[in-house]
């Protein structure tokens, strides 16, 4: 279990410190955080699966003033871990990591807000020292211990807590596990209604509507319904650069049209 945890906290490192390392590029979303577990575990198809999962949970997380949301590349680790290497039903693995990934941020946020204070001076001593490769070094030494720190709760989620994990779920009631499962595959809504919230208007109503129906009524899956907001989305942006264009055309013809001999006869007669 040992070689386990360590290959986990490999994976979480390479999603939280690649995020941060060539930009922020969304390595640390939940559907490549999976997808790189799903790698180095020997199961992308899993990975990529409960990544997704997670990923609509997260999807309207954010972290507002002090408040912290559950950090999700290790909440995607341990799921992966948990549905891949001890074969827990996907619902019940997400419901269970979860939680974990909610402690997780809140040792996240504490490490990178001292972990920060405390590399100031050295940042400073480096740059006083007119050295460019000592402010390289101690750049990517903090990276490489700031985020090795911080996949900290994903080896102990792993080590620590894949045996008693297993040991509870063999021993769980089969009624209070579909009860897990149902719970987690319900999480997504809640992390779309979460997305919903911040997003909601009255003019975006009607193509809630639309996706109801294309679902409900039509049978369509996720590929076909984004397919088919694809062309919705060309033709409305289509429709309004060209309703942009009309206004451009008539906001260049006003001055010719009030400049012109006529204008002020035009208007007195169509006040007459």
């Amino acid at each position: 279990m040992l070689g386990t945890a360590l290959l986990a906290m490999l994976s979480a490192f390479i999603s939280i410190g690649s995020n941060y390392m060539f930009g922020q590029c969304m390595s640390e979303r939940p559907l490549v955080a999976g997808m790189v577990a799903g790698l180095l575990f020997g199961d992308v198809t899993t990975g990529v699966i409960v990544g997704a999962a997670l990923e609509a949970i997260f999807m309207g997380a954010v972290n507002v003033g002090g408040a912290v949301t559950a950090e999700p590349v290790t909440a995607t680790t341990l799921a992966v871990v948990f549905v891949v290497v001890m074969h827990m039903d996907q619902g019940v693995a997400i419901a269970l990591a979860v939680p974990i990934g909610l402690l997780a941020g809140l040792v996240y946020e504490f490490i990178h807000l001292s972990l920060s204070s405390l590399g100031a001076p050295f940042i400073d001593r480096a740059a006083a020292s007119g050295k460019e490769r000592n402010i390289k070094l101690v750049h990517f030494l903090g990276w490489v211990i700031k985020y090795g720190i911080c996949c900290i709760p994903t080896f102990l989620g792993v080590l620590l807590g894949a045996e008693p994990v297993s040991q509870m779920i063999n021993q769980v009631p089969k009624n209070v596990i579909a009860g897990f499962s149902a719970s987690g595959n319900l999480l997504p809504a809640i992390g779309m209604a979460m997305l919903l919230k911040m997003l909601w208007d009255k003019k975006l109503s009607i193509y809630f509507l639309l996706g109801f129906i294309l679902v409900s009524y039509l049978g369509l899956d996720m590929v076909g319904v984004a397919a088919f907001a694809a062309v919705v989305v060309v033709v409305t942006a289509l429709r309004d650069k060209q309703t942009l264009d009309l206004q451009h055309e008539c906001e260049g013809r006003r001055p010719a049209l009030e400049s012109s001999p006529d204008a002020d006869n035009e208007e007195e007669a169509f006040f007459a």
